[in-house]
C-alpha cells in the first residue's frame, strides 16, 4: 500500500490488483484510510479461484486484464508468476525479495527474470543482495538494493510523550514501548525479565489475535513482570501515537529472528518498524545484530546491546533514564537519518533503476 501511494506520488499511474478477501470486496477508500496512505491509486480486487493453483491463476488473471494498459508489473515476496508473464507480454517486471527463494521453481523464475533486459530484482538489504550473489550465483546486474521506508509525515515529532499518553489513557511513569510481531526470536522474554528489575512500565503493541496476546501476557506474569501492559494489535494509523507515548523504543531481538513461517531473517531483514521508530524521534535501544546494523550505529542513532543479555539491556535502559541528553542526541539523529528512507524516495530510486518514467 505504501509503495503504491509512493509510486503514484512520483508520477506513475498505479493500480493495485489483489485477491478479494473471504468476507467480500472492501472499498478502496476504506483500505487506503486503514493503511493511512494517500488515495492516489486504484485498487482492483479479483475473485478467488476454486480450481488448482489458485494463486497462480490469480496472477495470470491480473496480468491478462491489465496487459494493454501497463508497462511495469511490480510484485513482492513469493509472487513470481505475474512478473514472468508480464515480461512475456512486453512489460517491465520487478520482484522485491524479502528472503531466500522458497523453492527451486521460485529460484529459477527469479534467475529468468534477472536475465531478461526488462527484468529486475529488488533486495531489501545489502546483506540479502550479497546472499543472492555469493551463495546462489545471481549476477550483479539488475539486482538492486532498496531498504524498507517510512512516511515521515505520519509522525508528529512535536507531540510530547505526556500528551500522547493522555490520549491513550496510559499511566504516568517511564514507558518502554515495543511494536511488532509476538514471534520467536523477538526478545520478548528478555524484555520481560528486564522489566522485573527496573522501575519502568512496558507497553507491547502487536499480536495476531487475542489468543496470541494472552499467551504472551501469561509469559510476562509467570516471570513476575506485572509492569508489562498489552495493547494488542493496532491499526497502522494508531501506531505513531503509541510510539510518541514512549520514553524509549525497544527492539530486543535475539541472535536468530524468525518469521511466522519459521524462517531465520536475522542476517538480512529490513523491518518496517525500525524506520517508524526512527521517524518517531524517540530514543531507540536495539540488539546488535546484522539486520539492524545497516541502519543503526551505537551511540549515534541508537544504543546497541548484546542480543539475549538482560544485563546489557538493563544497562542501556538505565543509561537513557539517567541521561536525557543522550536520549535526545540519539532520537534527533535517528529522525535525521531516516529522512532519506521515505517511501517516495524508495519509489523514485526504483523507477530510476528501471528507467521507464
Amino acid at each position: 500500500m505504501q509503495m503504491c501511494a509512493a509510486f503514484a506520488s512520483v508520477g506513475a499511474k498505479v493500480k493495485l490488483v489483489a485477491l478479494e478477501p473471504n468476507n467480500g470486496i472492501l472499498s478502496a477508500t476504506g483500505l487506503q484510510q486503514y493503511y493511512n496512505v494517500l488515495p492516489n491509486f486504484e485498487i482492483k480486487q479479483l475473485p478467488r479461484s476454486n480450481g488448482p493453483r489458485p494463486f497462480d491463476m490469480f496472477q495470470l488473471q491480473a496480468i491478462l486484464k491489465e496487459r494493454e494498459k501497463s508497462i511495469l508489473c511490480y510484485t513482492r515476496g513469493r509472487d513470481v508468476t505475474a512478473p514472468i508473464l508480464g515480461l512475456m507480454l512486453g512489460m517491465h517486471a520487478i520482484v522485491e525479495v524479502h528472503g531466500k527463494p522458497a523453492s527451486l521453481k521460485e529460484r529459477l523464475m527469479l534467475r529468468l527474470l534477472q536475465s531478461h533486459p526488462r527484468g529486475m530484482i529488488v533486495a531489501i538489504t545489502n546483506s540479502l543482495r550479497d546472499l543472492y550473489i555469493n551463495q546462489m550465483g545471481f549476477a550483479h546486474n539488475r539486482l538492486v538494493v532498496a531498504p524498507s521506508g517510512v512516511d515521515t509525515t505520519r509522525f508528529n515529532t512535536n507531540m510530547s510523550a505526556k500528551d500522547a499518553r493522555k490520549q491513550l489513557n496510559m499511566e504516568h511513569g517511564t514507558w518502554i514501548v515495543y511494536v511488532g510481531g509476538l514471534y520467536k526470536g523477538r526478545g520478548l522474554d528478555i524484555l520481560f525479565e528486564s522489566a522485573t528489575k527496573l522501575a519502568v512500565k512496558v507497553m507491547i503493541v502487536g499480536g495476531h489475535n487475542s489468543e496470541e496476546v494472552c499467551k504472551w501476557k501469561h509469559k510476562a506474569r509467570t516471570l513476575g513482570a506485572h509492569n508489562v501492559h498489552f495493547a494488542g494489535y493496532q491499526a497502522p494509523e494508531r501506531v505513531p501515537l503509541y510510539l510518541a507515548a514512549s520514553d524509549i523504543l525497544i527492539m530486543p531481538y535475539e541472535k536468530h529472528v524468525y518469521t511466522p513461517s519459521g524462517e531465520d531473517t536475522s542476517s538480512w531483514a529490513s523491518p518496517m518498524k525500525l524506520f517508524e521508530y526512527m521517524a518517531a524521534s524517540r530514543p531507540i535501544i536495539a540488539s546488535d545484530i546484522p539486520m539492524l546494523r545497516e541502519l543503526l550505529t551505537d551511540e549515534h542513532n541508537a544504543l546497541l546491546v548484546s542480543p539475549g543479555s538482560t544485563i546489557s539491556l538493563n544497562a542501556a535502559i538505565s543509561r537513557l533514564i539517567n541521561s536525557p541528553e543522550l536520549g535526545h542526541h540519539i532520537a534527533t539523529n535517528a529522525r535525521t537519518d531516516v529522512g532519506k528512507h521515505t517511501w517516495i524516495a524508495r519509489a523514485q530510486h526504483t523507477i530510476n533503476q528501471v528507467g521507464i518514467i
